[in-house]
């Protein structure tokens, strides 16, 4: 078997049958897809022939803040090094775009996390500053207290 690493960008029902294959998640609308993909400064999709194996892509500014997203592998496909490949390009990318004054995030899964680890990143200083998520449902805010 021999795999390609490519830049190509998979149609959304490739995108959407990783998400699933790998235990990414759900499926996301067609149009979402498209979006996000193309408005993704790099993509680093992985082929078994036609078939889309694996996914990983970075979004950014163009200045200061870059975000590593969708770092997923088919399940049939994991713990052959595939991921740590996929995040070698990414690095390749990053090296090249952005510099000691920017700030280049990831939100990690657990167990996934000691991939990202080899790569340079590190868990935030809890004393100096959180990572956080905003949520898109309709559940209330929390009240800030400035104590």
């Amino acid at each position: 078997m021999e795999l390609e690493f490519t830049n190509r960008l998979p149609d959304p029902e490739q995108y959407n049958t990783l998400r699933l294959r790998s235990g990414m998640g759900g499926r996301k609308s067609d149009q979402r897809v498209i979006r996000a993909l193309e408005g993704s400064s790099f993509v680093c999709s992985v082929w078994d022939g036609e078939r889309l194996i694996g996914l990983g892509r970075v979004i950014d500014d163009g200045g200061i803040c870059f975000s590593v997203n969708d770092i997923m592998v088919d399940k049939e496909y994991q713990r052959r090094g595939i991921a740590d490949r996929i995040m070698t390009e990414i690095d390749h990318y990053l090296d090249a775009h952005a510099d000691e004054e920017c700030f280049v995030t990831l939100i990690a899964k657990i167990p996934a996390d000691h991939i990202y680890l080899r790569h340079r990143f590190e868990y935030i200083d809890p004393d100096r500053r959180y990572g956080m998520i905003r949520h898109q449902d309709d559940r209330p805010a929390k009240k800030y207290s400035p104590i």
